[in-house]
């Protein structure tokens, strides 16, 4: 009986991995597109009071609520590259499930104002300014 109780308590033996999940087709997975990438659109989710005290140079603004009825308007192409800020990241993170949901590929969620804007201190041509009214 003793011997039984003891073979339950060996460790179990390593878990062989799983081939199924290999990259079998050998395409690289899409990089995700960044504030300067050329050919993305910087899209701003943030209010249109938020956006008109400052926001990215050349950033949209879509607020979150009405992305989903306007963003074939922006991006007619599925596959464009769509790079998403707001305040803090929260807003942009659901935005990016919204745009995925709707068969978006190639969406990024750049974070918050000041993280997304990070790229303009290392010399990228975005730029965090007052938006002209």
């Amino acid at each position: 009986m003793f011997e039984r109780l003891k073979r339950w308590l060996l460790p179990a033996p390593p878990a062989k991995p799983d081939v199924s999940t290999a990259n079998v087709t050998g395409i690289p997975e899409p990089q995700p597109a960044s504030i300067g990438s050329p050919g993305a659109l910087v899209i701003d989710v943030r209010s249109e009071r938020e956006f008109h005290a400052t926001a990215i140079e050349h950033a949209i603004n879509v607020p979150l609520p009405q992305l989903a009825q306007r963003i074939a308007e922006l991006a007619t192409d599925k596959a464009t590259p769509l790079v998403l800020y707001c305040a803090s990241g929260a807003r942009s993170g659901s935005a990016c499930q919204v745009l995925k949901q709707l068969g978006y590929t190639h969406v990024t969620n750049a974070g918050g104002l000041y993280a997304a804007a990070a790229p303009a201190a290392r010399g990228s041509p975005m730029n965090l300014g007052a938006v002209p009214t």
